[in-house]
């Protein structure tokens, strides 16, 4: 994973094992962004291995008023995972300290 001006060189995680897998640019989600997420989207995450997945949208983006920038968005991943992409004071999506991360592709 090769960084520069906040965007980043991944690889998808859904490539054979024959050759390269294909290699795209990305950069991590805005929690402006993330408020405009609707039920049933799909968007990229980088998982724990540094590869770029898709997940599903599980439902609306969660906020509040006394704190704006605080944004809570559920997700499905696979038959059974589901998880919780939190913002960070970074300004990324993240389900976890150095946790999967939501995308967008550049």
């Amino acid at each position: 994973m090769s960084e520069s001006i906040g965007t980043m060189s991944l690889k998808s995680g859904y490539a054979r094992q024959s050759g390269d897998p294909e290699t795209f640019l990305y950069r991590p989600m805005t929690i402006e962004e993330a408020k405009l997420l609707q039920y049933g989207d799909h968007c990229p995450f980088m998982d724990k291995n540094g590869n770029a997945r898709n997940i599903k949208i599980n439902g609306a983006p969660k906020t509040w008023k006394r704190s704006p920038n605080r944004v809570e968005v559920p997700a499905k991943y696979g038959m059974y995972e589901y998880a919780t992409f939190e913002s960070r004071d970074d300004g990324t999506m993240r389900t976890e300290y150095n946790g999967p991360m939501l995308l967008v592709r550049v």
